[in-house]
């Protein structure tokens, strides 16, 4: 009897560490993930080490937090007439639990404007594939020909 009790717990103790190798790889967990870097965006624009934190390891391996800082830095100083704003995530998630894809609605003037990442699982929690125009340096194309200026808005000599 004693044996089988023994025999028992050991396999009890074995399931529930295959269970938490697995990791929290949940929908729920997914979308918390997705909100938690809606949040960083929209609320944490002005420290992108906060943002940079959510990155895969690949994409950190291709860009430093310094160069992404300084990429997201330039990029803000665009003349944006709506920032970046994300909200309400839609995460559907793989049927093994290794990547989600995330649309988000994003504010601006169009209605329906979404804003799509991935979602990746790796050292235990779910990691963003994001901003690859940063890496290849793609996003300073818009600033090569601005069709406008926001002189057409105010005078900067009567503003003194």
């Amino acid at each position: 009897m004693k044996r089988c009790l023994a025999i028992l717990l050991c396999l009890m103790s074995l399931l529930l560490l295959c269970g938490c190798a697995k990791g929290d790889q949940t929908a729920e967990h997914a979308m918390e993930r997705a909100q938690a870097y809606a949040d960083a965006i929209n609320h944490a624009y002005d420290t992108p080490e906060a943002i940079y934190a959510f990155l895969t390891e690949d994409t950190r391996a291709q860009i430093s937090q310094e160069d992404f800082c300084r990429a997201f830095a330039k990029d803000r100083t665009y003349p944006y007439i709506t920032p970046l704003y994300l909200f309400y995530p839609e995460v559907t998630l793989s049927d093994d639990g290794s990547e989600a894809a995330v649309v988000y609605l994003q504010a601006a003037r169009i209605v329906g404007m979404t804003y799509e990442i991935r979602l990746q699982y790796e050292n235990g929690d779910y990691y963003v594939e994001d901003w690859h125009q940063f890496i290849d340096g793609s996003y300073l194309d818009k600033f090569e020909d601005i069709p406008y200026s926001l002189d057409w808005y105010y005078d900067p000599e009567d503003i003194r």
